[in-house]
């Protein structure tokens, strides 16, 4: 049940961008759906699980932001 995200390629080549880009949808992909399992979890009694899908969710959109602050960082800019 794997849903791919087509992968674009130019003259056969994969675009850096372009994979960063899928980075961060499957990324975001992974937070909203922890963020579902959570609210299941915690919907049928089962608060501790619940509560650390939510945590798994935020830690998904920490490292969407993270990896979109790298990806945007210019070369020779100060950090």
């Amino acid at each position: 049940m794997a849903i791919r995200l087509p992968y674009e390629t130019k003259a056969g080549e994969f675009s850096e961008a372009e994979s960063i880009l899928q980075l961060i949808e499957h990324l975001r992909l992974a937070a909203e759906a922890a963020y579902s399992v959570g609210h299941f979890r915690k919907a049928n009694d089962d608060l501790l699980t619940g509560q650390m899908f939510l945590a798994y969710g935020q830690a998904f959109e920490k490292a969407c932001e993270m990896i979109s602050r790298t990806a945007t960082r210019h070369a020779g800019a100060p950090n």
